[in-house]
């Protein structure tokens, strides 16, 4: 969603169009919070745990954290500045909160997990916290979630394989939310006030016992809901989550690694070297304060690998030349090669596709074959398209496209490069797609070598 979108959807716009002032208001709070957390972040460590305390007991910030929270809730269309100032009251980080706890289910690939959806209540509590422990807990330069994502992840491993960086596994800590225990984070957090961390980091209203599962409901009064650890859902939990891998890096000792949230890529002057940190970082892992953790170590992959391409965040990297290409997963692709399993496909369904496709394509700026890759689907779907329905414009987009992806992919002949077909007259018309495209490709070569002997 583009940020005037958000906007509108958050009821920004018209609070802004009724409360200008009160906006203004805010715009000065952001930049006095910037200047109280630069300076909390100068602080010698044991003036900090104070500072914080202070901070957290500000009214200027509860204020500015209650319309923050209603801004992420969506909360801001019929809102008055009087309903901002009745939230900033109930700022109570050192205390147990009642706000009831909603649940999502959430879908994402072949799992579905279950998030918490806090109130507004909690909510601002969980945002300024946040933002007190990235200046309490600054994060190493090899941890990208929250220092350029993904694309700065990728751009680090290249500059590792070109230092002689040939190897790398990746450690994936499973259910690392679930696996967090209280004791161990409370003194991780620290100089974060211990009663913070228990009532707006772990929410102990919200438990049973204080190393108990998670409860959500809809009631003043959550049932147990079976989640344990840390909340998915709640602001903190990625800066906490970043906070102790942190943690298990300097632990462990670990040099050349490049962190996404919980995926961890060991790099290596070699296999053993690589299998061998690797080794170390999970035995680290497995008896850390904070969990134990749990982590999925894979076998160690060479860059220059043909058969065994190295795996990082559902990405895979391999040399071509002096370059890594960062593609997307086998599993990530084939959810994009819907003419595989069938040609009857409507409209609608096509029209998605492609634009899904092309969509795909543009979020992996690293992918250096991607153009191939688009090329190939969009060939595949304007052939399916005229499957479907063979009108001449379909034949002819479908002919184009065709060639593109034919010229792009120079391993692959037209025929290869075509879907099947579901039924007999997609069959039929798959032919007629190939010889027309064929005769296109000749009458266009013939041009060629005219006009090269002229």
């Amino acid at each position: 969603m583009t940020g005037s979108a958000s906007s509108s959807a958050s009821g920004y716009d018209a609070f802004n169009a009724r409360h200008p002032e009160f906006i203004e208001r805010i715009k000065k709070l952001r930049a006095r919070r910037d200047r109280k957390l630069a300076r909390l972040a100068a602080m010698p460590r044991r003036k900090q745990h104070g500072e914080a305390r202070r901070l957290l007991s500000s009214g200027s910030l509860h204020l500015l954290y209650a319309f923050e929270a209603m801004k992420a809730k969506r909360q801001l269309q019929d809102a008055t500045p009087n309903d901002v100032v009745a939230l900033a009251a109930t700022f109570a980080p050192f205390n147990r909160s009642s706000e009831p706890i909603a649940t999502l289910y959430v879908r994402k690939g072949q799992r579905t997990r279950m998030v918490q959806d806090f109130g507004p209540h909690r909510r601002m509590q969980q945002l300024l916290v946040a933002d007190l422990l990235r200046t309490l807990h600054p994060l190493r330069q090899d941890q990208f979630l929250f220092n350029g994502g993904m694309p700065m992840a990728l751009k680090a491993v290249e500059d590792a394989f070109r230092e002689g960086y040939t190897h790398a596994v990746e450690v994936d800590l499973i259910d690392f939310y679930g696996s967090l225990r209280l004791p161990g984070l409370a003194d991780l957090l620290r100089p974060l006030p211990g009663a913070v961390t228990d009532h707006v980091i772990w929410d102990l209203s919200a438990r049973r016992s204080a190393d108990d599962v998670f409860s959500v409901s809809n009631m003043i009064h959550p049932t147990a809901s079976g989640l344990a650890g840390l909340s998915l859902g709640a602001a903190t939990s990625p800066v906490v989550g970043e906070i102790i891998i942190r943690h298990l890096l300097d632990t462990a000792q670990m040099g050349q690694v490049v962190t996404y949230a919980d995926n961890i890529l060991v790099l290596g002057r070699g296999r053993d070297d690589a299998a061998r940190k690797a080794a170390h970082l999970r035995e680290v892992a497995l008896g850390l304060d904070a969990g134990p953790l749990a982590p999925r170590v894979g076998e160690p992959a060479g860059f220059r690998d043909q058969w065994n391409y190295v795996e990082f965040a559902g990405h895979r990297g391999y040399a071509i030349r002096h370059r890594l290409n960062w593609e997307p997963s086998e599993r990530k692709q084939r959810e994009h090669r819907i003419a595989e399993d069938s040609t009857l496909l409507t409209e609608a369904e096509i029209a998605e596709a492609e634009n899904k496709v092309s969509h795909f394509r543009r979020a992996y700026p690293m992918w250096l074959t991607a153009d191939t890759w688009e090329a190939r689907l969009l060939a595949e779907l304007a052939a399916v398209r005229y499957y479907q329905d063979a009108r001449p414009e379909h034949l002819t987009d479908a002919k184009h496209k065709l060639i593109i992806a034919y010229l792009a992919s120079r391993d692959l002949e037209l025929l290869e490069l075509l879907p099947d077909g579901t039924t007999e007259r997609h069959r039929q018309r798959r032919m007629n797609l190939l010889r027309e495209t064929q005769n296109l490709l000749d009458a266009m070569a013939s041009t060629g070598t005219s006009q090269a002997a002229a």
